[in-house]
């Protein structure tokens, strides 16, 4: 009779137990990694260190209001790790615009970088988030202030809302581009403690 246990099969035993309890943690943390994206850094921040730092320059980018679905995936900002792009453009009411940025960054279980409207930042032991990007529209030579849209809350989404006053050039059939330019944009980075 053939002994069950022998050596190698307490060796391979063993490799198993020890890879499973180093890879499923693992194997665990790179899902949830990937299924919550940058806000996985946001809200687990016992394990992360954060710092942000603001992005110098002005980054502009030109809105077609004749048809805004023609400004989805237009790039704002594009550093090769990190990227702004137009979401979409709304039309609340007649004049009455927002405009929607997605940030895409650069992470993995090591850390990761976002540039984006909101700076991170620790207060009291939490993360908080602070809307810190400025914008204004060029239209036809007048300057138009925007304002943070409300929606402003995710760390990989922003936006602005723009409100012309009542311009009959507006209302015309002619074509209706403006130039956005996004100042006071802000790097956050995350390093595992």
């Amino acid at each position: 009779m053939k002994r069950l246990l022998n050596l190698n099969t307490v060796y391979i035993a063993a490799t198993i137990i020890v890879l499973g309890a180093v890879l499923v943690p693992l194997a665990v943390e790179s899902y949830n990694l990937r299924t919550q994206g940058i806000n996985y850094f946001t809200t687990n921040i016992e394990d992360y260190y954060n710092n942000a730092q603001p992005v110098d320059g002005e980054h502009t980018i030109e809105i077609d209001l004749n048809n805004l679905k023609s400004n989805k995936e237009k790039v704002l900002f594009n550093d090769g790790e990190n990227q702004i792009y137009v979401s979409k453009v709304i039309e609340h009411n007649t004049n009455e615009y927002e405009l929607l940025f997605t940030s895409k960054g650069d992470y993995s279980l090591g850390g990761a970088t976002l540039v984006s409207g909101l700076e991170y930042k620790y207060s009291k032991d939490s993360l908080i988030s602070e809307f810190q990007a400025r914008a204004k529209a060029v239209y036809s030579g007048d300057t138009y202030q925007l304002s943070p849209s409300e929606d402003s809350s995710d760390a990989e989404e922003f936006g602005f809302n723009l409100e012309f006053a009542d311009d009959p050039l507006l209302d015309s059939e002619e074509e209706r581009k403006i130039e956005v330019t996004v100042t006071n944009l802000y790097v956050n980075i995350w390093a595992e403690k």
